[in-house]
């Protein structure tokens, strides 16, 4: 099936941005990624601000379903899914390249609207933090770990070793890079899990 209008705008408007830059794309340059006409891009959003929002809003909420899926599979243990979540992270952010940059650069120079942004991403941050806590309570992660720096240290993490290979041209995740990164994020688990 076909991607709508609106699709089409928004996939385009990420590849302009992760691109361009928020100062540097205009709404004719994301009409023209897009290949719909400047009419139809002003029909769905009215301004560029309006569709960074939108497609930041987006991507933080497919983030957070992304992740959620993980997290609610009862037939892990809560550690495992703390590793699982960040095996998410990772095919996430590389399925999805240039929102990853954007989400990693949202600073667009507008303190209002950087603002905005940093209150879409806190949905992300509040929903990892929630479930590390979670994790911490049941005692699988160490007592002595501040929950809100580990959730930014595995956005982190993830999202710039997937900006690193994607700089280098580099494709998906290898199997070195995961177990390095689970080893980095099992430091904070107490339990054993077999894939630690």
């Amino acid at each position: 099936m076909a991607p709508s209008k609106k699709d089409q705008i928004v996939e385009a408007a990420v590849r302009a941005f992760a691109q361009y830059g928020y100062s540097d794309t205009t709404m004719d340059t994301i009409a023209e990624v897009a290949e719909v006409a400047k009419g139809t891009l002003y029909y769905h959003f009215a301004t560029k601000e309006e569709l960074f929002l939108y497609v930041i809003e987006k991507g933080v909420k497919m983030l957070i379903d992304s992740v959620d899926s993980v997290m609610q599979r009862a037939d892990l243990s809560l550690d495992q899914r703390m590793l699982c979540v960040l095996d998410e992270h990772l095919r996430f952010f590389s399925e999805h390249r240039e929102l990853c940059l954007l989400l990693l650069s949202f600073f667009t120079g507008d303190q209002q609207r950087d603002q905005t942004i940093g209150q879409l991403l806190s949905g992300y941050f509040t929903t990892m933090e929630g479930y590390v806590a979670e994790l911490q309570r049941e005692g699988h992660v160490r007592p002595d770990i501040e929950v809100r720096t580990m959730i930014s240290a595995l956005f982190g993490m993830a999202g710039f070793t997937m900006l690193r290979k994607q700089f280098r041209q580099e494709n998906g995740v290898t199997d070195t890079d995961r177990r390095t990164l689970h080893l980095l994020l099992s430091g904070v688990l107490i339990a054993d899990s077999p894939d630690q």
